[in-house]
């Protein structure tokens, strides 16, 4: 099955869902590290981008709740809608510092010999998020299987990043 597809990069996207302010408006990562490589970023670099990034990538509960129903209704057997609206009238979480912020930017050891720059991996993970608020109970999660063309970028430069998405790197499947 290729439920796991790419969800990686959509945990990242989820685990973001709490994380950051309302809307797409917050400030773009600035130049200096939108233009870095993935391969040579400081923590410090990634705490910027993520910071920047997670107001732009914030699901709305109601996104995230169709989402998730999307995916256990494929294996738990129930109703997409019932899972959702479960989801959805649950209680909301009390808000924490946003201390996961950073996770928006692969492990190290993927991102070591990645070309592709901040900007390029930004655009990629605003169309998987874009992917995600646009599915609905009625989706297939075989739209999820194949990386959007906004990631193409991505793949070429950093092909271990997309495999550990699809489970085809080793280190991947390791806690």
């Amino acid at each position: 099955m290729k439920h796991s597809t790419h969800l990686g990069a959509l945990f990242t996207v989820l685990s973001l869902a709490a994380c950051g302010g309302e809307g797409a408006d917050s400030a773009p990562t600035d130049s200096a590290v939108s233009s870095k490589q993935l391969r040579d970023l400081t923590a410090d670099d990634v705490q910027s981008a993520c910071d920047s990034l997670a107001a732009r990538l914030k699901l709305t509960k109601e996104d995230a709740c169709e989402y998730m129903g999307l995916v256990a209704s494929s294996t738990l057997g129930q109703p997409c809608g019932t899972l959702k609206d479960e989801c959805v009238s649950a209680a909301d979480e009390p808000a924490s510092e946003p201390e996961h912020a950073a996770d928006c930017m692969p492990p190290t050891e993927h991102r070591a010999g990645c070309a592709a720059t901040v900007a390029e991996y930004e655009v990629c993970l605003l169309a998987q998020t874009q992917r995600v608020r646009a599915l609905t109970c009625d989706s297939a999660l075989s739209s999820l299987e194949a990386a959007p063309p906004e990631c193409d970028a991505v793949a070429r430069k950093c092909p271990r990043i997309l495999a550990a998405d699809e489970g085809g790197a080793e280190d991947a499947a390791s806690p």
